[in-house]
């Protein structure tokens, strides 16, 4: 046997499994359902069905599905999801309704099978609308796994009676006004009516102390009906410019169809001058001349040296979401300044200049002391927050460092210079890229081989 032949052999036996791995990590099967959704009109003490048709495609495996009656909840986001019997505790409640004429079926790939649901309505229901939800997924350990859970909702209008469409809103909030991160409000509201509705709306404006408008944002219209019972959450950011220290005051409205369903109001207090989140920037780098890109603000700059890219690049300047950000390495903790800058695909050939202006709240965050802020970038191949060596200004109140790599940035509170431990809340790359990348590797194993058998 030749020097490299036992080399090739192993290479070849990890190809070879990693294929066979990938092959039986096939999809899952996926269903298709006919009637997806019941709404009807029924009287009380009225009896009416809903045939749900059930089918996978003829290359699927075959499949036991259950379908169960279950609760109509919601999320914060309006999206409909089952409740158990333990949990549908809403008086519109049309669950105890509803019965099966089969729970299980078993599809055979390519056939078609139905359920039957039996919809019997009591005598005193009372007016308004009943709900539930017909909750089909597969049944574990026979066949092969449903891709996605499937939600058939029942709508019930019970006939003769008076729909009642009203909401409150339980409560406004703006959580903690961060300088350099966008002021969310979130508006918590209750369909208290006795009738779903589509359609809802949520306005929202910001005045001063004195009553003058300072932003105003509202939601495009809520895709999903509103049950009654349910709440749900409307969140909104005002395009909010520079503030001044002071008190402010958030009204809120939920509307329907124009008219206006409840209003509620809250304030929130700047300590100091509030400074909005750095709005998209972009600029071409060129190899053969420096640049650089700064934000409309000038809050934030990146200053590219000749020849720190071996081709044109357009990169860009951004905004990053604070609640978004992994959490910091042990010893050092998240200022309030976060931003990312996104168009390299790689590492730089000669390092940038990353220069930040940082905000009041950033300062407060390292306790008044400015030498304890440090820039620091996420490296997501490893999968932890890199703390970089940080000039600081203080008579600008500026932060500079070098870098050949970009991505998302923090300012960080910490006393020393170092890569953090990786986050716990990182993203870890899924099986099937890891053993492509094994596959890979064992491709190069058997090419650089064979490549020096032939010299």
């Amino acid at each position: 046997m030749k020097p490299q032949s036992w080399l090739i052999r192993i290479a070849l036996s990890a190809v070879t499994l990693i294929i066979l791995v990938l092959l039986c990590a096939a999809p899952a099967a996926a269903i298709g359902v006919l009637g997806a959704k019941y709404t009807g009109s029924i009287a009380p003490g009225g009896t009416d069905t809903h045939v749900v048709t059930i089918d996978i495609g003829a290359d699927e495996p075959a499949t036991d599905v259950l379908v169960e009656v279950e609760g109509f909840g919601q999320n914060a986001n309006g999206v409909y999801i089952p409740l158990d019997p333990a949990n549908d505790l809403n008086p519109y409640s049309a669950r105890s309704f509803i019965s099966l004429a089969n729970s299980t079926i078993h599809l055979v790939p390519g056939t078609k099978q139905s359920i039957t649901a039996t919809i019997n309505v009591p005598q005193n229901v009372g007016p308004g609308g009943r709900y539930a939800i017909l909750y089909i997924r597969s049944l574990p350990g026979a066949g092969s796994s449903l891709s996605t859970a499937v939600v058939v909702p029942v709508f019930i209008t019970v006939t003769g009676t008076t729909p009642t469409e009203t909401g409150s809103i339980l409560q406004v909030g703006t959580g903690a006004v961060t300088i350099g991160q966008p002021i969310t409000i979130t508006t918590t509201f209750k369909n208290t009516g006795n009738y779903h509705y589509y359609n809802a709306v949520n306005e929202v404006t910001v005045k001063d102390s004195n009553g003058a408008l300072v932003a105003n944002a509202s939601t495009t219209p809520m895709v999903y009906a509103l049950i009654p019972g349910n709440t749900v959450q409307f969140v909104t950011q005002p395009n909010v410019n520079n503030l001044q220290a002071g008190t402010y005051t958030v009204d809120s409205k939920v509307l329907l169809g124009g008219q206006v369903l409840d209003e509620n109001s809250t304030t929130f207090t700047l300590k100091t001058n509030y400074v909005p989140p750095a709005t998209e920037s972009s600029i071409t780098v060129s190899p053969g001349s420096p640049a650089t890109l700064t934000s409309p603000d000038g809050r934030y700059s990146v200053s590219f040296p000749q020849g720190a890219v071996l081709s044109d690049v357009v990169v860009t300047l951004g905004p990053y979401p604070s609640s978004q950000l992994n959490r910091a390495p042990s010893g050092a903790k998240l200022g309030a300044t976060s931003f990312q800058i996104t168009g390299l695909s790689g590492l730089l050939s000669k390092a940038a200049t990353v220069k930040v202006t940082y905000s009041a709240d950033d300062l407060a965050a390292a306790g008044g002391d400015a030498s304890q802020l440090k820039l620091s970038y996420y490296d997501t191949a490893q999968g932890s927050w890199v703390i970089l060596p940080t000039q600081v200004n203080t008579q600008d109140m500026t932060l500079s460092a070098t870098t050949n790599q970009l991505g998302v940035w923090a300012v960080m509170v910490s006393s020393s210079t170092s890569a953090g431990a990786p986050s716990s809340s990182s993203t870890k790359a899924p099986l099937p890229a890891m053993l492509s990348i094994a596959a890979f590797a064992a491709v190069v194993i058997i090419v650089n081989n064979t490549g020096r058998r032939r010299q």
